[in-house]
């Protein structure tokens, strides 16, 4: 049986979202990866299309990363916050 192989230019789009989209930002980088790892096993296309798979695969790393900085920001900030005196 064969696998289904996704379209190069939507898993970049995917992992573009992944970069500038703040929380469905997770959602996409983690779908550009997967859409990514399986068609890149199976394609047998041109250098191409290969080249957008892995610039799909590379922004959603990236968008990962991203994400994850600002989740790590907000709980830093509101810790802050909370631990101003006077705040309670």
């Amino acid at each position: 049986m064969e696998e289904k192989r996704y379209s190069p230019s939507g898993t970049l789009a995917l992992g573009i979202l992944s970069i500038t989209l703040p929380v469905i930002g997770i959602i996409t980088g983690i779908l550009a990866l997967i859409f990514a790892n399986k068609s890149i096993k199976v394609t047998e296309d041109t250098e191409a299309s290969k080249a957008l798979y892995l610039a799909g695969r590379v922004c959603g790393i990236i968008g990962l990363c991203y994400q994850a900085f600002i989740i790590i920001y907000f709980i830093f900030i509101i810790t802050m916050i909370l631990a101003m005196p006077g705040y309670y």
